[in-house]
């Protein structure tokens, strides 16, 4: 069966959450790893945001964290999803 997945950004002042990508992979395990690299890719464009991130019926927020140096924490933000999906089993 094929998992949908999407993320969206909840930029600050908006209202609305924008959507920035999504997808149908052949399995969740896929979809979680699509989605993964979906909101990396985002946070090094977007920076600190608040991130929507949907597999199948399952929907997280995420607002990264930063590192010493103040920058986004883009290793840490790469096991966000994949480990939200592994504590949901």
């Amino acid at each position: 069966m094929d998992t949908n997945w999407t993320l969206g950004v909840l930029s600050a002042g908006a209202e609305n959450v924008q959507p920035l990508a999504g997808g149908t992979a052949a399995t969740r395990s896929e979809a979680v790893e699509a989605a993964s690299d979906a909101l990396v890719v985002a946070a090094m464009d977007r920076g600190r945001q608040e991130y929507r991130v949907r597999v199948a019926d399952t929907l997280i927020v995420v607002i990264p964290g930063l590192t010493e140096q103040g920058e986004v924490d883009l290793f840490d933000l790469a096991a966000t999803v994949p480990r939200f999906e592994r504590a949901r089993r």
